[in-house]
């Protein structure tokens, strides 16, 4: 090997390399001798990989002076593997020494794949610059014989050592796949050998058909229309590569658009196969094309008078010959006839070789003469191995006279390396980061895969190495994947008795295992952020533990769970941005997570949380995206990239973010309840979503369906996300302050007129409506099949009701609260007596109701209930033709008691959506309107007039198509447009201190308005869904919401009216 054609990166020191290996992201016959290739070097004694040593020195302990002087006893072998879904041709580089044999090299590389069937496997030696010039290596012959006999010829950049399935069994398809390692091998060189060498001459539909079998099997999970999505597609055929599964003919021939509609067809043919069946399906369609079970040798039989013949070697006829391709095979011999082999070159100018077998029962040997001695050569190589395959023996059949370098010493011995990766495991296993060849062609199919330590930004470079007896393992706090999670103290000399999670390994009884858990820790210790959990040591022995920060309040999820009555909504959009810059972080370092959920948040206080749990974090190379074969994987949380192809970028990881923000924002509720993790990609590609959450901001979700794009080039970055919820999260405090301010306001309000008297506390400015600013419900998207919970307070001021009037109904008691039994009970009878006032207070109502002019009062009649004008202190929606009451009742129903008409239970008891929406009648959170004269007031006139246009919306609305919900919503915005404009002419006469008041009530009707248009849009989407009757009761909330602000509206105008005259008339 050439080492200045191996660039090191900063440091050109091969020293530094234990082992890496690269990949072959195109077909074998793509290699060239010109192109630079890293390297992967294996000591002979060791038998595994994945070694990687420290850095001054090679992990077998080799100083650099005698690395830099064996170079040249390196041997690169090329074989087909397939890692993380990424198929490829992988060459490996394996030190030898004097006595390593062929066999030798093999068993080395065979040790990787873990194959059973190793007599099958042998070395090919075939010519870069003349594919035509192949020699097969006997495993007995010892390399460094090899390399001086054929080097002498040709350099070695000319030469390539492909190990290859060479000897089939009998009925080998069948006996492959017992032996899964096996299969995959055979399959990815036939399908090498197809795509090399037969692709051209394929007809169009088969190739469409072999294409798309190897598309169902290395993308297993997706669906059988998914290649149906454009965006699917086109990830498909730009970043995957159409090349990768079709013959460049037909790429070329067919014509792009004609290209996309064949493969889409054929796909659906082929898409309810599993991956054994398509290899299998594969071999099948391709065996009448490419006799992948048979070898041919044109050369004549016998040694004076020869006939001219093909001879085929195979599993299944032993060796026979064809006179011509169209005849009938005639049977020579079997392979367990062979007694011995023996092959040389004939006296003659020409050099034809010769091969002779004798065969059990034959008079004479059968002799074979072959156009060359290579041919001869190769020839008994192939039936040798039949032999010995059969047979069951490894000692040879061949017979020579004079032997040609072969050793007749044993086999490199396989050593066990476990000691030696957990030391490069406590030493620190370096990056290994793809680097570009700045020499090398664009289109290069080969990549410098490096060892570059500066790849990853250190924190640290001390030994995280600590002893087991500074630690004191306490409680079990969590259980994980690999191991529980246990409370402890760590007694270092810098914080003595200081508070740490330790996780411990359940099964670290093999290596695999151990490695696996270990590689959180390697992950771990490369970050140093604020908001993700940092690493303060390992135990590599066994038991293995890792040492972590302890985060005292536990997961987020079980957090949000406990504690949903008591934070309030800015809390939970500061534990969104927080994580946002955490993963901002990640992404900025390269990283992607892969399993971003509430699960895996721990809490450090109240208003601080981390990210944590790197088991499934991956390093991304220049490729930036990361491929998954095998392993557990959250499904519900995952992109839709990531389920179809397993591709794992920074846009899946912010898909999974969105499903992160919704679970907190949902206090702890799992993404698609009730739904299986093979339907989830269904949903999301019939274009469903999560619904918002209840007391989500509008701005807010509609970053979440940024986040939630199927298109991943369409999703924002995590450093737009961060800069995005910094934004969310000051607005939400300031609104959070001006509620506050308000709700006092409320209270000082009700408490004069009330008198001191006994009633209800005040109801919160918006009952039953899922907005961004307050809530007494959320609603679950019947599609997830989330079980509807009960009323959650969603303001500051409302929570504090809610603890000072800890009498009032808990909406916790049914899933396990602290109260009593009896206080229970107690409660309970409360209701019932409420209950049935309710109901005489209802019935007295509507008896002294009288009827009145719409002037005078502003009541505006509909079918099946009426609007009472914003001068009252009565509900919105009253029945029709019933007299309205002179003096206001004297039971106004209280928030929360059964039947109240702020209650969401009520307002969605409908069962079917065919029956009807319909708004039941809800009473008006803010103090009773002032006493005003209502002669000439156009802001009383305006509000009257948006109000009768939400009644009459919803009174259209239920058996309105999905085209007429425009007209209808164009209605209300025009009746809000005309209110606004007249708000504006009335600001500058009333009081400077006031105007600040209004525009924020201004506001908060735009937002309502935006939110009506939102889910209308959402009501028309999803028309013909199961989704349809939520969005339409959600439609029918958001519009009585904006009735409810402009009647808050005209109440924050007339307060204003009044301090204008008080200041003008004072007491």
């Amino acid at each position: 090997i050439n080492t200045s054609r191996t660039p090191l990166g900063p440091r050109q020191d091969i020293s530094r390399i234990a082992y890496y290996t690269e990949y072959d992201r195109h077909l074998a016959a793509a290699v060239s001798a010109g192109k630079t290739m890293a390297t992967a070097y294996l000591d002979s004694n060791l038998n595994n990989p994945l070694l990687v040593g420290p850095k001054t020195q090679l992990s077998v302990g080799v100083s650099d002076r005698t690395m830099a002087g064996s170079v040249d006893r390196v041997l690169k072998v090329f074989h087909h593997s397939e890692i993380n879904t990424e198929q490829s041709f992988w060459s490996s580089n394996i030190r030898y020494g004097d006595a390593t044999d062929v066999r030798g090299i093999i068993q080395k590389i065979l040790d990787i794949h873990k194959v059973r069937w190793t007599s099958c496997f042998g070395l090919r030696l075939t010519c870069c610059q003349n594919r035509d010039q192949v020699h097969w290596l006997h495993p007995d012959m010892g390399v460094s014989h090899i390399r001086e006999k054929y080097e002498q010829a040709r350099p070695n950049e000319e030469w390539r050592y492909e190990l290859r399935i060479r000897y089939l069994p009998k009925g080998f398809v069948q006996q492959f796949t017992e032996d899964k390692p096996t299969l995959n091998y055979f399959y990815h060189q036939v399908k090498n050998d197809y795509m090399t060498q037969y692709g051209d001459k394929v007809e169009q539909d088969v190739a469409l058909k072999l294409g798309c079998l190897e598309i169902r099997r290395f993308f297993k999970e997706m669906r059988g229309n998914a290649l149906d999505k454009k965006s699917n597609y086109e990830l498909l055929e730009k970043d995957v590569g159409l090349r990768r599964f079709f013959p460049k003919d037909l790429l070329d021939s067919v014509k792009a658009k004609t290209l996309r509609k064949l493969i889409q067809q054929t796909f659906k043919q082929v898409a309810n196969l599993n991956d054994e069946q398509c290899i299998l399906k594969f071999l099948e369609t391709l065996a009448p094309i490419y006799r992948y079970d048979k070898e041919f040798f044109k050369c004549a039989l016998g040694s004076s008078w020869v006939i001219q013949v093909e001879l085929a070697i195979g599993p299944e006829e032993g060796i026979s010959y064809l006179t011509d391709k169209g005849s009938t095979p005639t049977h020579l011999a079997n392979f367990n006839q062979v007694q011995s082999i023996q092959y040389s070159a004939m006296e003659e100018k020409d050099r034809k070789g010769m091969l002779q077998l004798n065969v059990a029962g034959a008079a004479e040997p059968l002799t074979v003469t072959t156009a060359s001695l290579t041919t001869a050569e190769n020839l008994a190589d192939l039936i040798d191995g039949y032999c010995r395959l059969v047979s069951m023996e490894t000692h040879s059949f061949i017979v020579r006279v004079q032997k040609e370098g072969e050793r007749a010493l044993p086999s490199i011995p396989k050593l066990s390396n476990t000691e030696k990766k957990l030391e490069a495991v406590r030493k620190g296993v370096r990056a290994i980061s793809v680097s570009e060849d700045l020499s090398g062609d664009e289109t290069d199919d080969y990549a410098e895969i490096v060892d570059e330590e500066d790849t990853y930004t250190m924190p640290s470079t001390r030994d995280y190495e600590i002893q087991r007896d500074r630690i004191e393992l306490g409680r079990c706090i969590g259980e994980g994947q690999f191991g529980d999670v246990h409370q402890g103290v760590y007694n270092s000399p810098d914080k003595p008795s200081l508070s740490v999670a330790i996780k411990t390994c359940k099964n670290c009884t093999t290596d695999s295992v151990r490695e696996k858990f270990l590689q959180e820790a390697l992950t771990m210790r490369q970050f140093d952020h604020p908001h993700i959990v940092k690493l303060i040591g390992v135990i590599t022995d066994n038991p293995v533990w890792i040492i972590m920060e302890l985060c005292t309040l536990g997961e987020l999820r079980s957090f949000l769970q406990v504690k949903k009555y008591s934070l309030d909504l800015a809390t939970l959009i500061l534990y969104a941005y927080q994580l946002s810059t955490a993963l901002a972080y990640l992404e900025s370092k390269r990283f992607v997570h892969r399993d971003i959920a509430a699960r895996n948040v721990l809490v450090s206080s109240v208003d601080c949380v981390m990210l944590g749990d790197f088991g499934l974090s991956r390093y991304m190379e220049d490729s930036s995206y990361y491929k998954a074969s095998k392993g557990k994987l959250p499904i519900k949380w995952m992109a839709p990239e990531s389920i179809n192809f397993r591709r794992f970028t920074s846009a899946s990881d912010v898909w999974m973010f969105g499903v992160c923000m919704w679970e907190i924002l949902m206090q702890g509720v799992k993404p698609f309840q009730g739904v299986k993790n093979n339907d989830v990609i269904g949903r999301i590609e019939n274009g469903e979503r999560l619904a918002m959450p209840a007391q989500c901001p509008p701005t807010l979700y509609s970053l979440m369906t940024k986040c939630w794009s199927y298109d991943p080039s369409k999703r924002p970055r995590f450093t737009e996300l961060k800069t995005q919820l910094s934004t969310i999260l000051e607005d939400e405090k300031v609104q959070q302050e001006e509620r506050l301010r308000m709700e006092i306001r409320r209270q000082v309000t009700v408490s004069w007129d009330t008198g001191g008297s006994d009633e209800a506390p005040p109801k919160p400015s918006r009952p039953g409506y899922p907005s961004p600013r307050s809530s007494e419900d959320f609603f679950s998207s019947p599609q997830h099949n989330h079980v509807q919970r009960s009323a959650h307070g969603g303001t500051d001021s409302w929570n504090h009701l809610r603890t000072e009037h800890s009498a009032l109904w808990s909406p916790n008691m049914e899933e396990g609260g602290c109260v009593g039994q009896a206080l229970m009970e107690e409660r309970l009878m409360k209701q019932q007596q409420q209950m049935e006032e309710d109901r005489r207070w209802l019935e007295q109502e509507e008896s002294l109701m009288k009827a009145e002019s719409r002037n005078s009062r502003g009541s505006v009649d509909r079918e099946d209930g009426a609007l009472q004008a914003p001068g009252g202190s009565q509900h919105i929606y009253q029945p029709v033709g019933k007299p309205e009451q002179v003096a206001p009742p004297k039971k106004p129903p209280r928030p929360g008691a059964p039947g109240h008409p702020g209650n969401l239970t009520t307002l969605c008891s409908v069962d079917s959506y065919n029956e009807g929406v319909k708004l039941q009648p809800q009473e008006i959170s803010p103090p009773p309107t002032a006493n005003l004269d209502r002669s000439n007031d156009k802001v009383y006139e305006n509000v009257t007039g948006l109000v009768k246009a939400v009644i009459e919306m919803s009174n259209r609305i239920q058996p309105a198509a999905p085209e007429e919900y425009v007209p209808m919503v164009k209605e209300v915005g025009l009746a809000l447009r005309t209110l606004l404009a007249t708000v504006d002419e009335t600001i500058p006469v009333l009081p400077a201190s006031t105007h600040r008041e209004i525009e924020m009530a201004q506001k908060l009707l735009n937002s309502d308005l935006a939110e009506l248009i939102a889910k209308m849009k959402l009501a028309q989407q999803y028309v013909m869904t199961s989704l349809q009757k939520d969005y339409k009761k959600q439609m029918l909330m958001a519009a009585h919401a904006l009735a409810v602000d402009a009647k808050n509206l005209l109440d924050v105008i007339d307060q204003s009216r009044l301090k204008m005259i008080n200041q003008i008339h004072p007491h």
